[in-house]
């Protein structure tokens, strides 16, 4: 029980790595707040992991959502150990065609959403004198990825906001780190590469031979959000069956 009584935020949590950062804290003892656009899902994970869980539907890219959140969070639990900032959206395309629209949405979301939740959260953890701060990123934010360019630069960011938030904040006793997943099948994963042969030639560049799953990267959410980690900050961990490193 790594994570016996800590309030643990899960942004993005209703599907895919979100869900599996949330039920892989509340197995570790976490009281989860599942912060979620979509109500259906973000309920019925509630429902799935029971007791120590709360949904709160939120908009990330929203300043004043994001605070109601937390406050909501405070009335209930009066303290926040560990944030997990997983929202994000995805969208590919040439990058001579990548509309500002696209570009503005991205950065909405996947950049701006971070730092309100981080913001929100951030003078409570000051007084605690502690916290965990956990940003998801993506291996496109680190390897030269095609028909990602706006996405990749968004993930970019997060890792830059990463390490100026981890020197800032280290005094403070907060830890900021991160994690970048490589290609995983959740459905939003799965969608995008529906045809077997596109599949097929993804993996076959991944040295481990094979797609990631949402289970695959708890571990390291756990390490991160744990005791266990206390001496690391301003890092990133990438898991991604190798495939960054050709």
């Amino acid at each position: 029980m790594r994570l016996q009584d800590k309030v643990v935020i899960v942004t993005g949590a209703g599907q895919g790595l979100g869900e599996a950062f949330c039920k892989g804290c509340a197995n570790q003892g976490a009281k989860v707040v599942i912060v979620e656009i979509n109500e259906e899902t973000g309920k019925a994970l509630e429902r799935e992991i029971g007791g120590g869980a709360v949904f709160i539907r939120t908009d990330v890219s929203s300043p004043s959502q994001v605070r109601s959140m937390v406050d909501e969070v405070m009335k209930r639990f009066g303290k926040i150990d560990v944030l997990i900032c997983n929202a994000g959206i995805h969208a590919g395309g040439k990058f001579w065609e990548e509309t500002p629209d696209t570009w503005q949405k991205m950065f909405e979301v996947n950049v701006m959403g971070v730092v309100y939740c981080c913001q929100a959260v951030v003078p409570i953890m000051i007084k605690q004198g502690k916290g965990k701060i956990i940003n998801v990123s993506s291996k496109a934010a680190i390897v030269g990825e095609p028909l990602h360019a706006a996405y990749s630069s968004s993930k970019g960011a997060v890792l830059s906001l990463i390490r100026a938030m981890a020197s800032e904040l280290g005094q403070y006793g907060i830890r900021v780190n991160g994690l970048c997943p490589g290609t995983t099948l959740t459905p939003l994963g799965k969608s995008a590469i529906s045809d077997p042969e596109l599949r097929k030639a993804l993996e076959s560049g991944i040295p481990l031979g094979r797609l990631g799953e949402p289970e695959d990267h708890i571990g390291s959410v756990l390490y991160l959000a744990s005791d266990e980690s206390d001496w690391m900050t301003g890092q990133t961990i990438v898991v991604d069956g190798g495939l960054s490193m050709i």
